[in-house]
């Protein structure tokens, strides 16, 4: 549920667009957590930090059969061994195969779910983190990341990926952004075409789990 906040001061209030019906407050949901993201890796953080936690991100519906799924697994397992913490979204999906590759070396993943959602963690997470909303949600999975690895997924997936694309492109973040999903990459690799489409210099291609690794050690 949204949270709603009074207003505090006439100052606050005096910058804030008067609703045109009295006694409606507008619903919003807080987002400290992109504040949090942007002062620790602003502009000025230039010397590069060493990477331990890794936000990976992915489609919530693809199933075990699924390519992606299997990928899935077998990243956390190799993001586990490597020594990282792994972030994700904590529910279905590529969500809950990177958990359970990370579970299947005795890594440690966090999932970082929407308090009163429907659906509950998945049962392979080591600790919860629960958000209040899905802005909230995303953005500390942004925060909490040192580096972030995409799957292929859909609409979820993209706004993810373009909030951080363009929180790099505005200096308000400066971490690897690794592309390990093919249709993802193929995505992007049609947009960059144009030349109004910036790509930032932190986001890399990999072609398999191991680049991806060994590009996150680097």
């Amino acid at each position: 549920m949204p949270i709603l906040f009074p207003r505090s001061s006439k100052a606050k209030e005096s910058k804030m667009p008067r609703s045109p019906k009295k006694g409606i407050r507008r619903a919003i949901c807080r987002t400290d957590a992109l504040t949090g993201a942007a002062k620790k890796a602003g502009p000025r953080q230039l010397k590069k930090k060493i990477i331990r936690r890794v936000s990976v991100l992915g489609s919530g519906k693809v199933r075990e059969n699924d390519p992606v799924y299997q990928q899935a697994v077998r990243l956390g397992q190799a993001l586990a061994q490597e020594g990282f913490t792994v972030f994700h979204g904590g529910f279905g999906g590529v969500m809950e195969a990177v958990a359970k590759g990370s579970r299947k070396v005795k890594g440690r993943n966090i999932g970082v779910t929407i308090r009163g959602a429907s659906k509950k963690a998945n049962p392979l997470v080591d600790a919860e983190i629960k958000m209040p909303c899905w802005q909230s949600r995303l953005f500390k999975l942004v925060e909490r990341g040192d580096a972030y690895v995409f799957l292929d997924g859909a609409t979820g997936t993209l706004t993810e990926l373009f909030v951080i694309l363009e929180m790099t492109n505005r200096r308000l973040l400066k971490k690897p952004i690794i592309i390990l999903g093919k249709k993802l990459g193929s995505l992007l690799n049609v947009l960059k075409k144009d030349p109004h489409f910036d790509l930032p210099r932190q986001l890399v291609f990999a072609s398999s789990i191991f680049q991806a690794v060994r590009y996150l050690k680097q």
